[in-house]
């Protein structure tokens, strides 16, 4: 459990400094660590897959949080595609045969 914990925060800072081929190499690590180690103690069976299942799925974990929380904060105020962006825009009321915002729904 202590094990899952430390690759969990591992993987935490692997997603908020480096890429995914740095998690892979790190997977291929600790698949290539314990599965030797397992088998020259003589532990290796299907709980010892299970556990590097878990071992994995703590590294994976972390990474996908580290990620997440790495990507830049979003302006709240994001243009459309056809439309300028908030600060640019004006609102003003539809003319003659114009739609207004809320019908624009593209009919």
């Amino acid at each position: 459990m202590i094990i899952a914990g430390i690759l969990f925060l591992v993987g935490l800072l692997i997603g908020l400094s480096h890429g995914y081929p740095a998690i892979i190499l790190t997977s291929a690590a600790v698949t290539l660590t314990v599965f030797p180690l397992w088998i020259v103690r003589g532990e290796f069976g299907l709980f010892a897959v299970l556990v590097w299942i878990g071992y994995l799925f703590a590294l994976q974990a972390g990474f996908l949080l580290g990620s997440y929380l790495g990507l830049p904060d979003e302006t709240t105020n994001l243009p459309e595609p056809d439309r300028p962006p908030g600060e640019q825009a004006k609102p003003r009321p539809p003319e003659h045969s114009e739609t207004g915002p809320e019908q624009d729904r593209g009919e």
